[in-house]
């Protein structure tokens, strides 16, 4: 509640001064149509205005990331992103990720955004994924048949609740876990890339955005990715194969020691997600919160055959909003920490359950 208060405040005071714009930062394009950067900006732009906001973007806020040389659009650095304010005259940043956008027989478009302060505080930020067969409701009607229409549904899903801080959707069940009664969420997190034995290249970039969209929207406190990367270039540690020791550095330059990592088992185009989490504060080696989760699309297969996850990034957001939502569970029935049998019990019995529900 006070997060959502302060984004309403933050937000109310910019309108209030008459400095209502935000720079629309060229997209963070990793689908590889480069299709989306034409067709995905005047509707992300469209979006923005219909809630009242101008939006700042083009040629010269391109050329100033060109001369500082910025290699990530996800997230700016403190300096970079008051240039660009600066520059603007804006009061908040926009940036904006492309997961997929494919075209063919069933076209689909995911993205995540980000609304950024000029102090970097995360003012919103949200996820969607929409495939065409998403859009098909009973009989064939309604069904989206092109990339640029399902774009247009993405959009209008991405920006729903844009001013506001959004819940995670509802989970229809829980995954097997353990919550630390150490576990506090107004502690800073630091989400870093899983181990990934999927075979999807792309699989830990999508889990690390959904999970900390998600957790922020829980009511956790995530550290910008563009701090968590400058505080890795500075102790000279790849976050991609860091142990104990290596996070204990950077836990003393970003100054928290609590860091969510864990292991893709599967990322499948299906979809398909097996996927395993760990909370951990470095200081004191103490597992704060693990949960695992294995989900199919056809998991939530509905009334007449209706509501199946069709596409992985948005079954990567069920997923992540159904494990963050066991760090909020009443923690009478944990298992100890390092308890791994009784967690995987724990998980086949969901299993079990969830295949009698279906």
């Amino acid at each position: 509640m006070k997060r959502l208060l302060l984004t309403l405040l933050l937000l109310a005071a910019a309108n209030a001064s008459g400095a209502s714009s935000i720079v629309l930062l060229p997209l963070d394009n990793v689908s590889g149509d480069q299709s989306a950067a034409s067709e995905l900006p005047p509707l992300l732009a469209k979006a923005i205005a219909a809630k009242g906001w101008t939006v700042v973007a083009g040629d010269e806020i391109e050329t100033l990331l060109e001369t500082e040389r910025v290699r990530y659009l996800d997230s700016l650095d403190a300096e970079t992103r008051a240039k660009v304010l600066r520059k603007s005259g804006a009061t908040a940043i926009l940036t904006v990720t492309v997961y997929t956008w494919t075209q063919g027989r069933n076209p689909t478009v995911a993205l995540s955004a980000h609304l950024i302060g000029g102090d970097g505080r995360t003012l919103w930020s949200n996820l969607a994924a929409v495939a065409s067969s998403d859009t098909e409701r009973i009989l064939g009607l309604g069904k989206k048949e092109t990339v640029k229409s399902v774009a247009e549904t993405a959009v209008e899903q991405l920006m729903r609740g844009f001013g506001t801080a959004r819940r995670g959707s509802h989970s229809r069940a829980s995954a097997a876990h353990y919550v630390s009664g150490e576990l506090d969420p107004s502690r800073p997190v630091c989400v870093v890339p899983f181990d990934n034995s999927s075979g999807s290249p792309d699989a830990p970039r999508i889990l690390a955005d959904t999970l900390a969209i998600r957790l922020e929207a829980a009511g956790f406190s995530v550290i910008d990715p563009a701090v968590l990367r400058a505080a890795a270039l500075q102790a000279h540690i790849s976050l991609h194969n860091a142990g104990s020791q290596e996070l204990a550095a950077l836990a003393r330059i970003i100054g928290t020691p609590l860091f969510l990592r864990g292991t893709i088992f599967a990322f499948d185009a299906a979809p398909a997600i097996d996927v395993e989490a760990t909370l951990v504060d470095v200081s004191t080696s103490k597992v704060l919160w693990a949960a695992q989760q294995t989900r199919k699309g056809t998991d939530y297969t509905g009334f007449l055959m209706l509501g199946a996850v069709s596409n992985s990034v948005a079954l990567t957001d069920r997923v992540a909003t159904e494990l963050i939502a066991t760090a909020r569970t009443n923690h009478a029935h944990k298992h100890p920490p390092g308890d791994r049998t009784a967690v995987a019990a724990d998980r086949r019995r969901q299993l079990h359950a969830g295949e009698g529900q279906r």
